[in-house]
């Protein structure tokens, strides 16, 4: 069970205020699911930052989640951790596991490296115990607080089904639209994919140019809930925006 068919993602250069402003006017719109996924800050700042975002969040009832930091999220007590596409590729880059100056933050990062690393560098390469997705997700619910979610970044039917398996609490896949937040990604995926994806046994969050009518054509699909990050970022007024967005996503007949 997710939080929320709405999962607002961060993005402190979507506008010309201080992230804590933006987030603080979401969840004053009534977003109640928050992912920090800024991840271009140093190990001090990032972790003020989502120290700052959690007492928000916490104070209306919500849930935050960390992007792809274990550590991080076990230090602070948020409500879990999204790890990147990477896990499906057999690698954890180092933005995974932010790699930091504390002993257990080092140990974290070396661990969900071991755990994770197997190159495929041709027939010779021998995959050691431990390198699979399903290890990635253990290791991180062992360090997260009872009842963290572990969410993964899919961009494949066959990586939705890999987070099956491992045991996952929910995918985003993307893009299922173009979008402007990341021009270049890739190609669209389009309903038809969200549709088949949501019908493998995991809830699927639609991410990838999702405005009011792309989030209501998702829940249609069958997505258990929608991901923005510049629509709500970008927003002039995100209280309303947000409040849009939840309106068209409280149901999926919606």
């Amino acid at each position: 069970m997710i939080p929320s068919p709405l999962l607002v993602v961060t993005d402190r250069h979507g506008a010309g205020r201080p992230l804590t402003e933006t987030v603080s006017a979401v969840l004053e719109g009534g977003a109640r699911w928050i992912w920090f996924r800024d991840k271009d800050l140093e190990p001090e700042a990032r972790r003020a930052l989502a120290t700052a975002l959690l007492r928000l969040v916490r104070k209306v009832g919500g849930r935050l989640t960390i992007g792809g930091d274990v550590g991080l999220a076990a230090e602070i007590g948020a409500d879990g951790v999204h790890l990147s596409g990477s896990v499906f590729a057999g690698s954890v880059i180092a933005s995974e596991a932010k790699l930091s100056s504390e002993p257990q933050r080092l140990a974290d990062a070396a661990g969900l490296l071991r755990f994770a690393r197997n190159d495929g560098a041709g027939p010779q390469a021998t995959k050691q115990p431990g390198t699979g997705v399903a290890d990635i997700v253990v290791q991180a619910r062992q360090r997260l607080n009872p009842g963290a979610l572990v969410g993964l970044s899919a961009h494949s039917l066959a990586d939705i089904r890999t987070a099956v398996e491992a045991g996952a609490d929910y995918v985003t896949l993307s893009p299922i639209f173009a979008t402007a937040s990341k021009p270049g990604y890739g190609p669209s995926l389009g309903l038809a994919a969200l549709r088949e994806a949501a019908g493998l046994g995991l809830p699927v969050i639609a991410l990838g140019g999702i405005g009011a009518e792309q989030a209501r054509l998702c829940r249609e699909a069958g997505a258990a809930g929608v991901a923005v990050m510049g629509g709500v970022m970008r927003a002039d007024d995100p209280i309303a925006e947000t409040r849009l967005l939840i309106a068209v996503t409280s149901s999926p007949s919606s």
